[in-house]
Parts: structure tokens; C-alpha cells; sequence
């Protein structure tokens, strides 16, 4: 008797965030992606060219029609079709194994994937252990209107590709996949795949942690994704993930995962992500995440510690990494109105901390004069010409306000 699993493997997540326009080309984009990676523990991805045709058809479609997901529609212009793995097969691609994460209106590659590594479904997909290649695809418009850039990562496996490649007759009593190669008629089997598949595992860390020991730079916040981790938040911490190499280990048992600041403080506010409770079912039985229900604190060093029963076996870690301090003078906004003297020529920060779990900067007002802009949903930065004539200025963001006394 034959036996046959229809397979369908695409990740149809994608996530958007603001900014400017500025062309960066897919070799920046793969180096920095797998300067992480390598960093993590993992191999770096290899350029595939027909992967790379696939996400710059994608890039071109999004921007073309103003769409920030996965999915094309037939008959629309640049449609090369509707799901990842049809767009692939479509470049020529053997395998439909594939998984995708998009961004768009990132100004550059690297703003692209540090935003895509802040949001834990998408860092999954860069972090993966059986997937070593991609095809990175860029576009954009000069317009600033709507979405004016798009980074598409189409990321697949040269096992599972080549194994779509070769027939293999069918024999009784062994398990077969179905749907996974661009040749429909072909069926692979199951053990055969998985094999080759625990190759590629096999070439990466047992166990693979974000941030990364002694990792620099880390954004302190973590705000929404599709689908979204934390629904009933707009505003949390940087998420911490580990996840074990299912080549090594069957059974994972989390035992704890602790955050602690740099007073040695646990950061107890906070929600464990499992297979058992991610609501949107994305999490496997090896990934873990733990997500703070605030922001964490800019220019600050944090301890992750955790422990699991891995088969049967006791598994420890511990290891800092530190988030990134803003170019300029920070000051941390707490109260409905502070007052703060400040120099003409100084580049200033406004950090409004979050009162509750959905506190955005959705509207602030300014008079002309003074140069300002925006790092994340609760920062400014400002900063004050030196021709300015005003000895004060007010700035006005929600319900607090900051007064500047101009020196």
C-alpha cells in the first residue's frame, strides 16, 4: 500500500512600519541577515536566483498596487501568483517548501530586518533551521504617499529542491508527500525528506537564542505584527526567543525563562509564548518566547536566564545582550507637563514612556522652526537651530506636554 501526506508549506505573515525611502541592494540585505544569523548560531543563507527573480516580482506587485501582504490576485497587473510557493514555482523553482516575510516602507535593508527581527513569528523565518537559501526582491516609488518601498525574503531549502528534481519510484508501505514540488505528479518520501532536511539542522547550533550573547543595539520595543502575538497590546518589550534544533532534541519541557534588568530585577511582567498557548498556532514544540508586557528601558544591559528538560536532560543558559541608546540627549518623559532647558543645536530625545498597554504618540503638534522627526511610536527627536528667536517652545504630543527653555 502507498501513503501519501499533502504538504503546503508558506509562511503568509508580513509586518509594516514607517519611514523613508533609500535604496540598499539584496547582497546588503543578505550579509547584515546573515552576519544574525551566524551570530545565532545558524548558517548563512546562500543567494538563489530563481528565489531572487520570485520576491522581486512580489516587491514590484506590492508597490504597484499599494499591498503590504503575501497574496496576489489573478489578473491583476504583475501578478505571478497568488501564494509564495506559486510565485516561486512560477520563477522556476523545483520546490514549493518555501516560507516568506515582507516589510514594507523600511528606509533601508538593515531597518528592514532588525524590524522584522523585533516582530517573534517573523524572526522565526529568519532563524530557521532547515531553510538554507533566499532570494531577497526590493522596490520602490519616489511618491511618499502610501507605501513607497517594499523588502521581500522568499527563503527556501537546496535539499528539498534538489530532491524535486529526481523521480523516485513509488514502493508499498512507505509514506509519501504530495504538493510540494512544482511537478505535481511527483511524490517524495517521507523519510527520505526528513533526512535530508535534519542535514541542513544538523549544520546549526542545538540550541539558538535572540538576542544573542553580548548582542549590542537591541530596541527596547516591540509593537504590532500580523497576526499579532499580543493583541491586547500596541506597545511591549523586545521579545527574547530560544529555540532548540529539532535534529537534537524530540522532547523540549521549558522549565523557566527569566528576564532580569541591570539592578538584577526580574522583569515579571511578562507572558511565556509555547506551542500550547501562541494563539495564532505558530510556535512549534521548540520554540519558546518570552515577551515583556512593557517597554524595556534604552542603554540598558538585560540578563536572560532559562532552563528546560531536553530528553530527558537538564539544560541551562545565561547570557546579556544590551538595547540601543538614541543619538543625542535623552530625556524620559513621565508627567502630563515637564519643563526642560535645553541648548540651541542639541539634539534632543523624548522618550514618552507608555501609561497603558496601547499609550502610542498617534498625534503631536509643533509651531514651525524647530527640526523634529520621529524614532518609534513613543520617541521624538528634536532639535533647536541656532538662529531660533523664541526663548521657549512648546511641544504638544496627546495629553503631555514638554516646554523647552532655549538657552
Amino acid at each position: 500500500m502507498l501513503f501519501f501526506r499533502a504538504v503546503y508549506v508558506s509562511i503568509v505573515i508580513f509586518v509594516v512600519s514607517s519611514g523613508t525611502i533609500k535604496a540598499d541592494n539584496a547582497s546588503d540585505a543578505l550579509n547584515y541577515l546573515n552576519t544574525l544569523r551566524k551570530h545565532s548560531g545558524l548558517v548563512g543563507l546562500k543567494s538563489n536566483a530563481l528565489l531572487q527573480k520570485a520576491a522581486v516580482n512580489h516587491a514590484r506587485y506590492l508597490i504597484r498596487h499599494q499591498n503590504g501582504g503575501h497574496y496576489e490576485r489573478l489578473g491583476m497587473a504583475g501578478f505571478t501568483g497568488v501564494t509564495p510557493s506559486d510565485r516561486v514555482v512560477h520563477a522556476g523553482y523545483a520546490s514549493k517548501a518555501v516560507m516568506e516575510n515582507v516589510s514594507v516602507n523600511t528606509s533601508t535593508a538593515k531597518e528592514s530586518i532588525d524590524t522584522l527581527f523585533a516582530a517573534i513569528y517573523h524572526r522565526f523565518v529568519f532563524l530557521n533551521f532547515d531553510k538554507d537559501e533566499i532570494g531577497i526582491g526590493y522596490a520602490s516609488k519616489k511618491a511618499k504617499k502610501g507605501f513607497s518601498s517594499s523588502y521581500v525574503y522568499d527563503l527556501g531549502s537546496t535539499a528539498a529542491n534538489a530532491l524535486c528534481k529526481t523521480s523516485h519510484p513509488m514502493q508499498n508501505g512507505i509514506y509519501y508527500l504530495q504538493n510540494i514540488c512544482k511537478n505535481t505528479s511527483l511524490a517524495i518520501p517521507q523519510s527520505l525528506y526528513e533526512q535530508k532536511e535534519n542535514e541542513i539542522r544538523f549544520k546549526n547550533n542545538d540550541i539558538v537564542v535572540y538576542p544573542y550573547a553580548n548582542q549590542r543595539n537591541i530596541p527596547p520595543v516591540f509593537f504590532d505584527e500580523s497576526p499579532d502575538p499580543l493583541p491586547e497590546y500596541k506597545v511591549s518589550g523586545f521579545p527574547v526567543s530560544v529555540q532548540f534544533n529539532p535534529a537534537v532534541y524530540h522532547q523540549v519541557k521549558l522549565k523557566r525563562f527569566q528576564l532580569y534588568d541591570a539592578g538584577g530585577q526580574e522583569i515579571k511582567r511578562k507572558k511565556i509564548l509555547t506551542r500550547q498557548n501562541d494563539i495564532h498556532r505558530r510556535f512549534t514544540a521548540w520554540q519558546f518566547a518570552l515577551m515583556p508586557l512593557q517597554r524595556l528601558e534604552y542603554g540598558r544591559t538585560y540578563r536572560v536566564e532559562f532552563e528546560a528538560l531536553c530528553d530527558g536532560k537538564n539544560v541551562k543558559r545565561s547570557w546579556n545582550f544590551s538595547t540601543l541608546t538614541p543619538e543625542g540627549k535623552l530625556y524620559k518623559i513621565t508627567k502630563k507637563q515637564t519643563t526642560l532647558k535645553v541648548k540651541k543645536g542639541e539634539k534632543i530625545i523624548f522618550y514618552f514612556e507608555p501609561k497603558h498597554p496601547k499609550d502610542l504618540l498617534e498625534c503631536v503638534s509643533y509651531t514651525t522652526g524647530v527640526s523634529m522627526g520621529c524614532i518609534d511610536q513613543n520617541t521624538l527627536w528634536a532639535k533647536v537651530p541656532s538662529d531660533f528667536s523664541d526663548t521657549s517652545y512648546t511641544l504638544n504630543a496627546g495629553s503631555r506636554s514638554v516646554k523647552l527653555l532655549i538657552d
